[in-house]
């Protein structure tokens, strides 16, 4: 019998309930700490989300820029660009990404030292000091020639083997941040009118300060981050540029007084010189400057006044102090004593209100006795008997405090609030002084002495717009630097159309006080203000200068403010001009020294707007007795020589 083999099976394995209790413990517990784990989920995502958000992303690449507007051009009134904004570039080292592999540094500063000029040890010590900065400004302000070689550099077009490309490769951690620059293309030109910008865009003088709110835009963003596909993601909001400013200046006649002020600055060597240019039909400011001046484009440098010896000795206060004084616009934030420039509205108030007429006459002795005081004439032994027009023409001090009593305190007072005295213009520009006067308690010698242009005191602007009511027939036009803000590509934003305050005076008081001011020049204390084939008009001033010290020192010895305020085509202006200078030197009371100034300045700006030559007609008028008509309606040629009424298209 074969023996069989017995395959013996093995027992199987059985689940006894034992078991089955300690599975179902197991399973449980698997159950309740996935719960649990699910709830701390929940709670860590409900309660601290945002903060491992931001720590997710802070290991994702993700990138933020700003992307600057630019400010808005200020131009003169013919489209000459005055200031702009030009980009430039920061170049920008991210120190933590040139450390973060050892390959990196040497490349890294080969190249910044060929290209940006680096000193190689001071940029390596440099970088290490801030191996964990991601923003510094290595360098400011370069411009895109300045980046333009080493932008090749990085695109491999210097690179002809392997191995310089790895160089280049290598150079990490380097990019450049736009910016704008503020330039001034013309750098002095009308510094003080102008005003500038900061590289924060801030302005506290001039335009740039008055239209800020319009010259400054928004800054734009360019956001960039990895999306989940591990792709680049940008989203660029664009920046919004700042309006354009168009001003009521003509950079060629700003640049005509410009050069005429330093010419007589060094002629003549005055305290001060300053001048301002409007047309007085509509307030219009074509030009105004004084002989302090300033680079717009090195603002803070003070090395034109100082020597390096006296910068340094000087506290930041002190520098400060001496900058803010040569910042200053004197047209507009110096108040003076108008002197004689004052005499033709003291005129006008009177004939205004019927005090006097083109008969009135008054015996000059040469002295008034007014409120214990013996107030003199400049001509001590007096004028004798004259006209109104005669006493404008020879500046008579004792006719006008005569004019003076004759209206009163109340009236006189009305009069100067009327045109603009004591009151700040509305010019748009920051800083304007209001000036001092007298209310109607002043005693009559102060009314005296008001009533010629002392002991009260205006700034240069006021001056100027009042006297262009005298002249146009007696509207009180705001004065204004700017004409239109527009945008970048021309689109009207804001018009500046010409504004009427108030009538002063009727236009028959205009046009007395118009022959009165011809008188001047033709006749009187005016005549060096003459300009062969033009009929000029105005009224000089001589005012002795007060001690403004807080000293007590009363008026100060040989020291004058000289002045000029006068018209062209006296008739029918077009044009007015105001100049000042503050005591010559050789002669402090020399007016001739003044009109010179005047004459020398108007000579070139008359042509260039194209001013009428009328003398030749006036002298025909006369001929025929035709002045009264001259001044009130205008004469004109006629085809055949004759004289005839200027029409209303004329």
């Amino acid at each position: 019998m074969s023996e069989r083999r017995v395959r013996r099976r093995k027992p199987r394995l059985k689940f006894d309930k034992q078991m089955y209790k300690k599975l179902g413990i197991l399973f449980w517990i698997v159950v309740l700490a996935l719960f649990a784990l699910c709830t701390r989920i929940a709670y860590l995502n409900v309660a601290k989300g945002d903060n491992y958000s931001i720590k997710v992303l802070e290991q994702q690449s993700f990138t933020s820029k700003t992307i600057p507007y630019k400010r808005g051009d200020i131009k003169d009134r013919n489209g000459n660009v005055l200031a702009t904004s030009v980009m430039v570039y920061n170049l920008i080292i991210d120190s933590k990404v040139v450390m973060s592999n050892e390959k990196y540094l040497t490349p890294t500063v080969n190249a910044l030292v060929k290209y940006f000029d680096f000193n190689e040890d001071d940029l390596r010590t440099a970088i290490k000091e801030r191996k964990n900065n991601s923003y510094w400004v290595a360098k400011k302000n370069l411009e895109y020639k300045d980046i333009q070689k080493f932008e090749s550099y990085l695109n491999y077009e210097y690179a002809d083997t392997k191995e310089e490309e790895t160089t280049v490769q290598n150079t990490k951690g380097i990019w450049f941040e736009k910016k704008y620059k503020r330039m001034y293309p013309y750098n002095d030109l009308a510094c003080s009118l102008l005003g500038f910008a900061n590289s924060d865009n801030s302005a506290t003088i001039g335009i740039e300060s008055s239209y800020n709110s319009f010259l400054q835009g928004t800054d734009g963003r360019e956001y960039g981050y990895m999306d989940s596909d591990n792709n680049m993601e940008t989203v660029i909001k664009d920046a919004k540029d700042g309006d354009n400013i168009v001003s009521s200046i003509d950079m060629n006649i700003q640049r005509i007084v410009q050069k005429s002020i330093k010419k007589y600055m060094k002629k003549y060597s005055p305290k001060r010189i300053s001048v301002v240019i409007a047309n007085p039909n509509n307030g219009e400011i074509l030009a105004m400057a004084d002989d302090t001046t300033f680079d717009l484009n090195d603002p803070y440098n003070l090395e034109d006044y100082y020597t390096e010896a006296q910068i340094s000795s000087m506290s930041q206060k002190k520098q400060s102090e001496k900058l803010n004084s040569i910042w200053n616009n004197y047209c507009i934030t110096d108040s003076y004593e108008p002197g004689s420039t004052a005499k033709p509205f003291t005129v006008a108030a009177a004939f205004e209100e019927g005090k006097i007429n083109r008969k009135s006459t008054f015996t000059c002795d040469g002295q008034e006795k007014v409120g214990g005081f013996t107030i003199k004439c400049h001509k001590v032994d007096g004028h004798g008997t004259i006209t109104v027009k005669e006493a404008i023409a020879e500046s008579c001090n004792d006719y006008m405090m005569h004019i003076g009593k004759l209206l009163g305190a109340k009236k006189f007072v009305q009069y100067q609030e009327r045109f603009g005295f004591g009151t700040k213009t509305g010019i748009d520009l920051p800083n304007e002084t209001r000036g001092l006067v007298y209310g109607t308690d002043m005693g009559s010698s102060t009314l005296a002495t008001n009533s010629f242009g002392q002991n009260f005191t205006v700034n240069m602007i006021q001056m100027v717009s009042g006297f262009s009511s005298l002249i146009n027939g007696g509207y009180y036009y705001e004065p204004r630097v700017v004409k239109q803000v527009v945008t970048s590509d021309d689109q009207l934003v804001k018009n500046y159309s010409k504004t009427l305050v108030k009538q002063t005076i009727t236009k028959e008081t205009s046009d007395y006080i118009k022959e009165c001011l011809r008188s001047v020049v033709t006749d009187g204390t005016g005549s060096t203000a003459a300009i062969s084939g033009y009929t000029v008009g105005g009224k000089t001033g001589t005012a002795e200068k007060v001690d403004t010290s807080g000293k007590g020192k009363g008026r100060l010895k040989n020291q004058y403010i000289l002045s000029f305020l006068g018209c062209v085509p006296c008739e029918n202006p077009q044009v007015v001009c105001y100049t000042l200078m503050d005591t010559p030197k050789k002669d402090p009371q020399a007016t001739a020294y003044n009109t010179e100034l005047w004459t020398d300045i108007m000579k070139q700006v008359l042509p260039y707007l194209g001013v009428e030559k009328t003398e030749k007609i006036e002298k025909k008028a006369k001929k025929q007795n035709l002045e009264t008509e001259f001044y009130s309606d205008g004469i004109i040629e006629g085809d055949d020589g004759s004289l005839v009424k200027k029409s209303k298209e004329d």
